[in-house]
């Protein structure tokens, strides 16, 4: 890195005009920042991609119509471009459409088990690229970049690609303005400016993975724990400082001129804050961010503690790196230690602050943006940056209180109903709009004192979730919701689960459910919206592979075909892996988690 701190940085062709023309959007959107507005993707060749998956699915109630399954090698830390393109990126965006939830998702979450490098080589192969802008990227740097890497263009490696970014790093500015902390959504469009476009505009999907399980990653059990973690943080406005190392090395250099106003913006929120002289703090027991540039840490040997909640971000050459050759610690030591966020590039980046977050990344954290929007908020070129951890934290949110009224009494539903939604805002913001979601996907907006009318008719028999979620009038559009389950009766058509030996699971390759159903027709027993077993008439019992399901909390749910499609209420339970000593080649060896 430090060759290339003195180097003028090789820019490549504005991405402005060259892009701006063939970007267009979905219909506006005004709904976003939970988990009915996340797409997670799943490697279903990986058991601790499916645990993981699971428990992150319980921890933050992401629907079922909202969880994708794809088939990759968990062994191999880079693709290439069109690996990348043709079996994640466009399956994911026709899964979307086909759901009917494209215009409802802002964030494109992996689980663990995904290479963590994209390989664009072969896809440029007359383009001269400078060192600092070879063509590799992140996975979640390509994911969030989509639109420039299904157009193949080399604008990608620019380094003013994010235009939800604002303003830009620039040492010739004396002052940055501070002003604007946004929320963000995928069907926004962004200008570069840093402002909303009214018509098109680049629009992005925030992207994160969960977690790194492979190299010098981190276990399924301490993904799931740092996620549990991670969750338990939200909204509890923490207290402690936020710490800044400077030194004279190349690692801080690039931003630490920006240091004291980030600190003093900090102080304003209320937030304690220190620019602190050397490479990593010692002895600090309250850590609740760090900007640091160092190529090795320890955080027992230093004494620190990171508080729940935090973000760590690390200016080095290969935090990203997680192969176990690498000679710098990568930024998933930070999540094992009780951080909910951390960033690292996967290539050498060279000393160049477009590619890193600003200092005021943790500013945009403090005001309530969750982690994923405080990164991207910070970021000019996020292509190299791999971001790690719980992209829904938010510590300093202020959520909305949902309420509704209009459910009948008793245990069947039928007919039209009318749901009245009500909210009372924590904050001096009040409630924007009101959305009603049907099994994870929208399907009305009001405004405060409007109502939602429901035609139990148009869905089916059966179990039905719905979810009321209520959005601030803010521009962080901070969401609270309401959820419940209701069993539609309007045909008189139902479908039973039961699982047999519920209480000796442990270690079994095989469970048991019995289907019993008053339809004839064939039932899917689906699991995170997927096939996974099926029963060709009616009623009767079916065998389910545990490895299929992978462990931790497990949600079935059958689905009756045919001319009265009937849904099953869903059937929870908890799968733990085998003993080591009897585990399988691939297993995972992670046991029930206690939820406190």
């Amino acid at each position: 890195m430090e060759r290339y701190l003195r180097k003028r940085p090789c820019y490549l062709p504005s991405v402005v005009g060259a892009t701006l023309a063939f970007f267009s959007l979905v219909s506006p959107s005004f709904a976003g920042g939970g988990p009915e507005n996340v797409f997670l993707i799943v490697n279903s060749s990986s058991q601790a991609s499916k645990t993981v998956a699971n428990h992150y699915t319980d921890i933050r109630n992401i629907p079922a119509s909202n969880i994708f399954y794809v088939e990759f090698d968990e062994e191999r830390w880079i693709v290439t471009s069109s690996e990348f393109k043709s079996k994640i990126l466009f399956p994911a965006l026709e899964a979307m459409n086909e759901r009917g939830i494209r215009g409802q998702i802002d964030y494109v979450i992996y689980s663990c088990g995904f290479p963590w490098t994209v390989s664009f080589v072969g896809e440029f192969p007359d383009v001269k690229f400078s060192s600092p802008f070879q063509p590799y990227g992140s996975l979640t740097g390509s994911t969030y970049l989509w639109a420039f890497a299904k157009e193949k263009r080399k604008e990608i490696f620019a380094l003013s690609t994010n235009f939800y970014c604002s303003p830009k790093p620039d040492r010739k500015l004396p002052k940055i303005d501070l002003s604007m902390t946004r929320g963000f959504r995928g069907s926004y469009g962004w200008l570069p400016n840093g402002k909303r476009a009214n018509q098109g505009g680049l629009p992005y999907y925030l992207s994160a993975m969960l977690g790194v399980s492979s190299g010098s990653g981190n276990t399924a059990e301490e993904i799931v724990r740092y996620l549990r973690i991670a969750k338990k943080a939200d909204e509890t406005h923490p207290k402690g400082t936020v710490y800044y190392m400077r030194h004279g090395g190349p690692r801080s250099k690039p931003r630490h001129h920006l240091f004291p106003q980030a600190v003093s913006a900090l102080k304003q929120a209320g937030i304690n804050a220190k620019v602190l002289e050397g490479r990593f703090p010692t002895g600090k027991q309250d850590v609740l961010g760090l900007t640091v540039g160092v190529t090795q840490f320890n955080i027992p040997n230093s004494k620190n503690r990171i508080l729940p909640g935090a973000l760590c971000d690390n200016l080095t050459s290969s935090g990203g790196y997680f192969k176990l050759d690498g000679t710098q610690t990568p930024a998933t030591k930070f999540l094992v230690h009780g951080a909910a966020g951390a960033s690292g590039t996967v290539i050498e980046p060279g000393a160049i602050p477009h590619k890193f977050p600003t200092p005021f990344l943790h500013l945009h954290y403090v005001r309530g943006c969750s982690m994923a929007e405080a990164f991207y908020q910070s970021i000019n070129a996020p292509f190299q940056q791999i971001i790690v951890g719980d992209p829904l934290c938010q510590p300093w949110a202020e959520f909305p209180e949902v309420s509704v009224s209009g459910i009948p009494s008793g245990k069947f539903v039928k007919g039209s109903i009318l749901l009245v939604p009500s909210s009372a805002s924590k904050g001096k913001n009040g409630v924007s709009v009101f959305e009603l979601f049907i099994d994870g996907v929208r399907r009305q907006r009001c405004r405060p004192g409007g109502t939602f009318s429901l035609d139990t008719t148009t869905v089916g028999d059966g179990y039905h979730e719905l979810r009321v979620v209520a959005i601030d009038d803010s521009l962080i559009e901070t969401q609270g919701r309401w959820i419940t389950g209701i069993e539609v009766n309007n045909q008189k058509q139902a479908i039973l689960l039961f699982l047999e030996n519920r209480q000796n699971l442990a270690g079994k390759k095989l469970v048991t459910i019995k289907v019993t159903s008053t339809l004839k027709s064939k039932v899917l027993l689906l699991h995170n919206g997927r096939e996974v077993g099926t029963l060709p008439t009616g009623s009767g019992k079916v065998r389910l592979s545990t490895e299929t399901l992978g462990s931790g909390p497990i949600v079935i749910q059958a689905h009756a075909q045919g001319e009265n499609s009937v849904l099953s209420a869903p059937l929870r339970f908890e799968l733990s892996a085998l003993p080591p000593n009897k585990a399988p080649a691939g297993s995972v060896k992670v046991g029930i988690l206690d939820k406190n």
